[in-house]
């Protein structure tokens, strides 16, 4: 099912296919920058990313909502079927959100204080953060430069850690054969945080199909979206049974009606059904989501691969990207401003350009708690470079071709 995603080509993305050029079709030169007093490229904001909503999905919920169930009902379980079968795992257990997902997935394999969970500082902070819902220890590890996914060739002191927690950074996935290697060596659970990635492939076969356990977001940025809402897959019928019950309270059914019990202090993470309705309807389009996704990064890929002062991002060795963002990166020796400045610039051109991801040790709550800067020293390098253009399907071809004049505009301004 999920081979083909990529092949999957839009004939119409509003005509976004045709070639931008970027010597010749966008002419920026000499054009004020808005932030500094000029008229802004585009009269509204384009965001970075956001939901595509069709009225299948209108009708998908609206059905739940006139059924007997709008939680803990069907559509909770179709959809968990659903992703298990285009994951190619056995099984699959859904969560309110990712964040309440990983959080399970770490209490399911004994993290606890003294225990270490080796992850990748470029990531939303809720990766980490579900270590320390566990009183586990977090190590950040550093990144390869070129895709900014946790680097496999460098990680070290892997004998004492219990998890290795690879992120799919802008849905690229990592490098897993090497991952594999190395758990075959130090026996750690390999835990695939793919919120980026549903819909990648890697070798041919569904990302999240290499690790021990994956976890999947379906926030409204995602590939597929359920509003809030988080997927575990994975091998093992028994820790599956676990999350189920995690996500209860810790409460288990019995067979005399009536009657529960508590085994241990679980959460209220449940998804509800209308939320899965959503999820269902959502993947039937998961290919054109992808498919479009990729139209537009290629196009990015054409336009920006001409210009000295930006690299343009790498795709893992025989991995194809979800793009969940498009990571270009900024070539500071070759412009005389920083990223901030320059993301500021491109957003009063109302082009709403983002940064992905501030190192989770720098934010202020992590700081207090021992971790210093200069501990990842190339995905802090990588991050100061980088600016998230907006990817999204419901972008037509105006939005792509404002994205590319956009950056265009402010190179022009700030090379040196």
């Amino acid at each position: 099912m999920i081979k083909d995603i990529i092949k999957v080509r839009m004939k119409t993305l509003s005509g976004s296919k045709k070639k931008i050029d970027s010597k010749t079709n966008i002419q920026t030169s000499g054009a004020k920058l808005a932030i500094e007093g000029g008229v802004p490229l585009r009269k509204s904001w384009l965001q970075y990313s956001r939901q595509t909503i069709d009225d299948s999905d209108i009708a998908s919920v609206t059905h739940v909502l006139k059924s007997d169930f709008l939680t803990r009902g069907p559509a909770t379980e179709a959809f968990e079927i659903a992703v298990a079968n285009l994951a190619e795992m056995p099984y699959a257990v859904a969560f309110s959100s990712a964040t309440a997902a990983l959080h399970a997935v770490m209490a399911m394999i004994g993290v606890r204080p003294g225990v270490k969970v080796v992850t990748s500082p470029i990531t939303f902070a809720a990766t980490g953060n579900s270590v320390l819902y566990c009183q586990g220890e977090v190590e950040f590890q550093d990144i390869e430069s070129e895709t900014m996914n946790l680097d496999p060739r460098t990680l070290k002191n892997l004998d004492q850690v219990k998890a290795v927690v690879p992120v799919d950074f802008a849905g690229n996935p990592c490098d897993y054969d090497l991952f594999k290697t190395l758990q075959k060596k130090h026996s750690f659970r390999l835990i695939s945080d793919a919120a980026h990635s549903l819909g990648a492939t890697y070798k041919g076969k569904p990302a999240g199909s290499f690790s021990d356990i994956t976890v999947y977001s379906f926030h409204p940025v995602k590939s597929i979206t359920t509003g809030e809402g988080g997927m575990v897959v994975l091998r093992d019928r028994e820790e599956a049974d676990f999350l189920r019950v995690f996500r209860s309270h810790g409460i288990c059914k019995t067979n005399t009606p009536g009657f529960y019990r508590q085994e241990f202090l679980g959460f209220n993470y449940n998804i509800t059904d209308i939320q899965c309705a959503l999820g269902l309807s959502q993947l039937k389009r998961l290919k054109t989501f992808v498919a479009q996704r990729t139209e537009i990064a290629e196009q990015y890929n054409e336009f920006f691969s001409s210009f000295e002062s930006v690299s343009i991002p790498v795709e893992t060795k025989n991995c194809r990207s979800a793009w969940h963002l498009y990571p270009l990166r900024l070539n500071l020796e070759k412009l005389n401003c920083d990223r901030d400045r320059f993301l500021t610039a491109l957003q009063a051109e109302n082009i709403g350009a983002n940064v992905h991801y501030i190192p989770v040790y720098w934010h202020p709550y992590y700081m207090n708690l021992g971790f210093t800067r200069g501990l990842c020293p190339r995905a802090e390098v990588e991050y100061e470079r980088e600016i998230s253009l907006p990817i999204f399907p419901g972008m037509k071809a105006q939005d792509i071709r404002d994205v590319c004049q956009g950056v265009k505009k402010v190179l022009e301004a700030y090379s040196l």
